[in-house]
């Protein structure tokens, strides 16, 4: 490694990673979160459609889900608690 580094300077191999590719790259992922952003309470097949019809390659709901769960976006439900009175 050490040779390697002194003949080219570079410590990494430009062997590929294993697996599939990503089917969503960043730009992929930059347009769903303003999909997702312009109306948050929008459903994922509506997310889905929307980001469907754009010019980018038609991915599924799952991928769509998958990719949301990934950027940090949760679904939460307001607590519920009583109404403040006159008294309070």
């Amino acid at each position: 490694m050490y040779r390697e580094y002194r003949e080219s300077g570079k410590t990494s191999t430009l062997r590929h990673r294993c697996g599939r590719k990503k089917i969503m790259q960043e730009r992929d992922q930059r347009r769903l979160r303003r999909i997702i952003k312009r109306d948050r309470r929008a459903t994922l097949p509506q997310i889905a459609a929307d980001f469907n019809a754009g010019p980018s390659t038609s991915v599924s709901v799952q991928t769509i889900q998958r990719n949301i769960i990934d950027m940090g976006f949760r679904s939460r439900r307001p607590t519920r608690v009583p109404l403040m009175t006159a008294r309070y």
